[in-house]
Order: C-alpha cells, then structure tokens, then sequence
C-alpha cells in the first residue's frame, strides 16, 4: 500500500511539472505565469517555478509588444480596441509578477523594471472611443435596416464605456439606435 501511495504521489508530481512544460510549449505564458506565481508565493525559493516564470514572463510580454507594434504600424483606427485590451494584459500580467520579485533564487536574482503602461492606456482608450464614436454616429445617421442600427448601438454603447459623458448627446444617440 505504501508503495502504491508513494508511485502516486511521484506520478501526480511528474505531471504537474509536465504541466507547465506543455503550456510552454502551447504558448499558455499567462498560464504558466499564473502557476509559477502561486507556487512561487507558497515556496519563494523554487528555482523551477521562478525560472519558468521568467522565462514565460518574458515571452508573453515580447509577444504582446510586438502585436502592438504592429498594430499601430497598421495604423487603423478599428485596432485601438485591441491595443488598449493588449496594454491592460500587460499591465495586470506586471502586476502579478510584482507580487513575488524580487526573487533570488539559486543565486539569481529575478527582477523586472516597473513599466507604466497607464498613459498608453489611456491614449489608446481615447482613439477607441473617438472611433467607436464616429463609426457609430455615421451608422446612425445613414441606417436603413434592422442591422444598420444594431451595429450604429454597438459602436455607441463602445464609445460610451470608453469615454463616459465626453461626447454631446451620446446618450440619446444610444437610445435613438
């Protein structure tokens, strides 16, 4: 019985390091983020879980910077909506990782200069807002189907949670859609 416990025990272990290895492999960082952190937290001196964060941390922010390099080389006014979403990821994923760096570990330190993507933020919720804004006014103001004011109250209902009260009548823009 003990055996059997014991073969248990060392198979749940070897999955859970699999684990984090596959969602490596799939691209999952903020998974792997996510686990290292809490393991991180229980068991600061995990060289495992604070080399997997480091390494995934560094991935997941490179690919997203690297989208919203694109995303603004495009230069499409539709993509705001993404590069806004794609800062707030980055922002929450600094966060977390705050939450346990420094770090040193096996006579590394893991620590990672503080980035302050408010401004970026708020610069790319204000060009959403001015798209969603425009986009559904011009749909209002040439609807002629069901569908022209479903899309013209979609883009509306957008450029009020970004922008509040900041444009005139949009409340009743809303209501007319």
């Amino acid at each position: 019985m003990k055996k059997l416990a014991s073969m248990l025990i060392a198979t749940l272990f070897l999955c859970g390091c699999a684990t984090t290895t596959k969602q490596m492999q799939r691209g999952n960082y903020d998974a792997v983020i996510n686990k290292s952190v809490k393991k991180l937290v229980k068991k600061p001196g995990s060289e495992k879980h604070a080399s997997a964060m480091d390494r995934a941390y560094e991935l997941a922010n490179e690919r997203d910077l690297e989208r919203i390099r694109f995303l603004k080389m495009e230069n499409n006014p539709n993509n705001y909506d993404e590069v806004m979403s794609r800062y707030n990821i980055l922002k929450q994923r600094q966060q977390q990782v705050r939450r346990v760096t420094p770090l040193n570990v096996g006579g590394r330190i893991y620590d990672y200069k503080y980035v302050d993507y408010d401004a970026e933020i708020i610069n790319a919720k204000r060009k959403a807002a001015d798209f969603f804004y425009s986009n559904g006014q011009s749909l209002l103001n040439n609807a002629k189907y069901k569908k022209d004011y479903r899309d013209a109250y979609y883009q509306l209902t957008k450029a009020s949670e970004y922008a509040g009260g900041q444009y005139p009548n949009l409340e009743n823009m809303i209501y007319e859609a």
